[in-house]
């Protein structure tokens, strides 16, 4: 889950604005006036000035138009010409995620700083645990010398006053594999042979410079456009939005989809089929439906990239049930994530990908409030397909079509981190486990980068919603 901040709020009305224009198909004409309406004369900044502001403002947009400023003539252009540029298509050959450089604050890089609450004590710990004698006394106050300092952190630990502090460049602190670092111009780059698209590094951005490109457009287009649209929704959905299933799906078909599928019905699939290749296989298997973990592997814990399910998503079961109903229609995958997308292209067959904010940006748009819809229906999918969302579900449904005489060693990764990739990397050693189920998010996709849901709301609503399946 993401903490709100401004950045977020930031980001949520440029989308919010951005799918009204295209909805009153105004897009052309008043796309360029949207960082002046953000940041009227006489408004408060963010940074600087308004005028700053509203170079990132139109910066962020073209990023999730999928095009990025690198020269002063692209700053001249209008964000309108970028839109005739037919940047606004869902496209596979550009990274999803770009740091917009221009927003970029270039923090200073990780250290230990003494803050004016050092009383130049006595005893000073500090200076006497140091193990590379880095702490020096200048007018009775500690300060460290940068040239010699590890980072590990012993001062920190041992200052009597908590005098001593970690600064850490919040971006790069958030990734789990060192896939983002600075760049010549101090600025932070991605390094794509690393990243595992868990947008964990554009949540910890406090200015807001790591945007992602948006098929917002796209998604809105089609359906003004009178194309048939099919959404999929992850099961996520149940704990991110105030109202029932029922009055979303409806919500989402007033807003001119055609039609509303649960991917907990493609989870149902996946669970059955992984259970199945479980009991075939001999030695260890990863689960498959978070495509973050799957990327962890694959880059990062190689060895193991042979014990990945083969079993298709649960985004990929409902994306071919979606296609068998509708045929003619294109499909767009709604959820939590960032690396949904990447799975998108790498699967095929999936259109557009969308998130959460964006949904709300939508819905925001067409001034629909889906609780003040009086409506009812039945849920689809089982209450495990339900709870692929949260952290060791997948593994609960799983075990539904294990046979009792199965012995199950599972090991659950409930979020990526160091010490997760460690213990992924022991797993390959000895038989202490033959089932792995690996989510990228804490909590599972109910703590994705894109829910704002706190998570122990987001548990309390998913434990509901299976409890009322449960009971029939």
């Amino acid at each position: 889950m993401a903490a709100v901040n401004k950045t977020m709020l930031i980001r949520r009305e440029i989308l919010t604005r951005i799918a009204k224009l295209v909805f009153d198909e105004t897009l052309l004409v008043e796309i360029d006036k949207v960082p002046l309406q953000m940041r009227p004369r006489g408004s408060e900044s963010s940074r600087c000035c308004i005028y700053r502001d509203r170079a990132l403002i139109k910066m962020k947009i073209m990023a999730m138009l999928g095009y990025e400023c690198n020269t002063d003539e692209e700053e001249m252009v209008p964000l309108s010409d970028y839109v005739l540029q037919s940047f606004v298509k869902a496209a596979s050959d550009r990274e999803i995620i770009r740091v917009v450089e221009a927003a970029c604050h270039g923090c200073a890089q990780n250290n230990y700083i003494v803050t004016n609450m050092c009383r130049g004590c006595v005893g000073r710990p500090c200076e006497v645990n140091c193990p590379k004698d880095c702490i020096e006394f200048v007018g009775a106050r500690a300060t460290i010398n940068a040239d010699k300092c590890i980072t590990c952190g012993i001062c920190e630990s041992v200052c009597p006053y908590h005098a001593i502090i970690y600064n850490p460049v919040p971006c790069e602190e958030a990734c789990p594999v060192n896939a983002i670092t600075k760049n010549e111009r101090g600025k932070e780059t991605i390094d794509f042979d690393k990243c595992t698209y868990c947008g964990k590094c554009m949540v910890a951005c406090p200015f807001g410079a790591i945007v992602e490109e948006s098929h917002l457009f796209d998604a809105i287009f089609s359906i003004k456009r009178n194309k048939k649209v099919v959404a999929m929704l992850a099961p996520a959905v149940a704990a991110q939005f105030k109202c029932t299933l029922p009055q979303l799906r409806e919500a989402m078909l007033q807003m001119g989809f055609s039609d509303v599928v649960y991917v907990a019905l493609g989870a149902d699939q996946t669970a059955s089929e992984e259970a199945h290749e479980l009991l075939e296989t001999t030695g260890l298997l990863t689960t498959s439906c978070c495509p973050a973990f799957v990327n962890v592997v694959e880059k990062h814990v190689p060895q193991l990239a042979g014990n990945i399910s083969h079993t298709p998503s649960p985004m990929v079961f409902t994306a071919r049930l979606a296609k068998e109903q509708h045929p003619d229609a294109r499909l767009l995958f709604v959820g939590p994530c960032m690396a949904k997308k990447a799975e998108s292209f790498r699967v095929g067959g999936i259109d557009m990908v969308i998130n959460f904010e964006e949904l709300e940006a939508m819905l925001l748009a067409k001034g629909i409030e889906p609780a003040s819809i009086a409506i009812d229906g039945k849920i689809p999918a089982s209450a495990e397909g339900w709870n692929f969302a949260v952290s060791g579900g997948v593994l609960e449904a799983v075990k539904k079509h294990i046979p009792g005489e199965f012995v199950l060693n599972p090991l659950v990764i409930n979020g990526i981190n160091k010490k997760a990739i460690a213990q992924l990397k022991a797993a390959t050693k000895g038989n202490a486990y033959n089932f792995i189920e690996g989510m990228s998010c804490e909590g599972g996709c109910v703590g994705g980068c894109y829910m704002s849901t706190k998570p122990a709301v987001a548990k309390g609503r998913m434990d509901k919603l299976a409890s009322t399946l449960r009971k029939g």
